[in-house]
């Protein structure tokens, strides 16, 4: 189907009558809607399988979980599920990369909009906010993957793929660094555990605060080891 496609459009671009290109356009057009209409589709499918498995995920412990499983619930036959996904290990990978992801987006927006005027604290406040707020969003995943549904590991992959979104935001941020006295992976080891930690027991406790009062939270905490440390 590309070939012929390609074919034509260059056809087009020859000495074809007003006629033939007229209705080599609309051949394109045509199979241009054909291929949205497919690209969608397997959107929604491959959308699918992942609710499915996720679904599974609360009632069921991954290791228990197989592919024939995951397409009987999303019901579609195993061969659907492999145009999608090599596995169940990759169809999870997909999810947790995706979930790191749009994390790391949120930070990535804050600390775009930093300036050298910002103090430690300030950049902390806002760090925090961003990331409970979408830690909010996410909750329905976190608390599936932090159960003991969830892969082993998925507490080092999060802090990992965390840790790493910050570091590679704090390095680019020149005012930050002048000003930091202490080696920069003692400094993450720090900001990722205590963040980690906060977000760990808020999905447990159900989100039983607002994104605002985890925010006040945090900062209350890093202040009083100030404090103490004065």
């Amino acid at each position: 189907m590309l070939f012929i496609i390609t074919r034509l459009f260059y056809n087009l671009r020859g000495n074809q009558s007003n006629q033939q290109n007229k209705q080599i356009v609309q051949f394109l057009m045509k199979e241009g809607a054909f291929l949205s209409v497919y690209t969608e589709k397997n959107r929604r499918t491959k959308e699918l399988i992942q609710k499915s498995f996720m679904k599974m995920l609360e009632k069921k412990t991954f290791d228990s979980i197989t592919v024939g499983d995951i397409a009987k619930t999303a019901k579609i036959n195993r061969g659907t599920f492999y145009l999608h996904f090599i596995d169940k290990f990759d169809l999870l990978d997909q999810i947790e990369l995706q979930l790191f992801e749009e994390l790391g987006d949120h930070i990535d927006e804050l600390q775009s909009n930093y300036s050298s005027t910002h103090t430690f604290e300030k950049g902390q406040e806002q760090l925090a906010a961003t990331l409970f707020n979408s830690i909010k969003m996410q909750a329905p995943l976190l608390k599936i993957f932090l159960s003991e549904h969830g892969r082993a590991g998925f507490h080092l992959r999060f802090r990992a793929a965390f840790s790493e979104k910050v570091r590679v935001n704090l390095e680019g941020n020149e005012s930050f660094n002048a000003n930091l006295n202490v080696p920069m992976e003692y400094f993450l080891a720090f900001i990722t555990s205590a963040f980690l930690g906060l977000i760990e027991q808020w999905v447990q406790n159900n989100l039983d605060k607002t994104p605002e009062e985890m925010t006040a939270l945090y900062i209350d905490i890093i202040s009083f080891i100030q404090r103490k440390n004065t």
